[in-house]
């Protein structure tokens, strides 16, 4: 199922649609006992109507979700002093994104992850103006943009899968030649269900 209309005319709103989307991340239910807490960012270009979207696609070195398409970000550090602090580190770790660069608009619904036992908040923020990002070759293989328009609109499944005798409900995207799945094609479910897409 796809969103009723094209991507022409989803594209012109969706910044104030961004801002309204999402929630104060003050007010973010804390980590249960036994979950780590993490953050994701999802960094949105206004530069354009269509407002490219970062994703990163992680490296096949890495024990949790290798060679998978993701947002930057990670587990929380002690020094952190909450989500967005946590989303910014490690998005300033990963491709080199300042602090300044970035203008918080709010979180979406944090949620625990089933492989790698946190509680991951994602952060939307947009970006102030152009950024060079420089990617960190160990964790991240390879950065690139979706546009928000076209996932209002791309191919959207949901398949139950097994694993460690777990069963869920997983969304798939297919987008600009790729698919976002598990726990990145989540948030981007939420986020486009919070922007008016129905399926």
């Amino acid at each position: 199922m796809s969103f009723d209309g094209d991507a022409s005319t989803v594209a012109p709103d969706l910044v104030d649609r961004l801002r309204l989307a999402v929630r104060d991340p003050a007010g973010a239910p804390v980590a249960p006992d036994g979950l780590r807490p993490a953050s994701v960012l999802l960094l949105c270009d206004p530069a354009t109507p269509r407002v490219p979207l970062l994703f990163v696609l992680r490296s096949e070195e890495l024990r949790h979700h290798p060679g998978q398409i993701a947002f930057p970000g990670g587990g929380a550090e002690t020094t952190d002093a909450d989500v967005v602090a946590t989303a910014l580190r490690e998005a300033g770790e990963e491709l080199g994104i300042g602090a300044e660069s970035v203008e918080i608009l709010g979180a979406l619904t944090p949620f625990s992850t089933v492989v790698s036992g946190r509680w991951l908040t994602p952060v939307v923020g947009l970006q102030r103006g152009p950024i060079e990002f420089r990617s960190d070759d160990f964790e991240i293989a390879e950065w690139f943009h979706v546009d928000i328009a076209d996932l209002m609109v791309a191919p959207h499944t949901i398949r139950e899968i097994e694993r460690d005798g777990m069963r869920g409900e997983v969304h798939y995207y297919e987008v600009s030649g790729r698919i976002i799945w598990g726990v990145t094609g989540a948030i981007v479910h939420e986020l486009l269900e919070r922007l008016g897409r129905t399926d």
